[in-house]
């Protein structure tokens, strides 16, 4: 570098702000992959506690019959933190009472 020639310490970037509609976007996407996630892990639990019921091995029942209990907790705790439609609320709410239903009937206490 010659000398008496400072080099810039500052880089200038150009920022793009995003729209209304870009944002409002995402947070619509975010809200399906959201609701998507709870529906997938209530249908992975509700699969833990059908291997529960068939397993004759004690410890593959224990395995998942805990697996399931504590998909059933993480989606209740999730369900008051993500806003989720009306229609979706009803089908989480109908799957966690059958969820339940099948934990309590493997032993689990709520």
């Amino acid at each position: 570098m010659p000398r008496g020639k400072k080099q810039s310490s500052k880089s200038s970037y150009t920022v793009l702000k995003p729209t209304i509609d870009e944002l409002v976007g995402s947070r619509d996407q975010a809200i399906r992959v959201s609701t998507d996630f709870l529906k997938l892990d209530v249908a992975t639990a509700l699969t833990f506690t059908g291997i529960a019921f068939t397993s004759e091995k004690p410890e593959v029942k224990e395995r998942n019959r805990h697996s399931a209990r504590r998909a059933y907790d993480t989606v209740t705790h999730l369900l008051g933190k993500i806003h989720v439609s009306e229609s979706d609320a009803q089908v989480l709410k109908g799957d966690l009472r059958r969820l339940k239903s099948e934990l309590r009937k493997l032993g689990e206490k709520f």
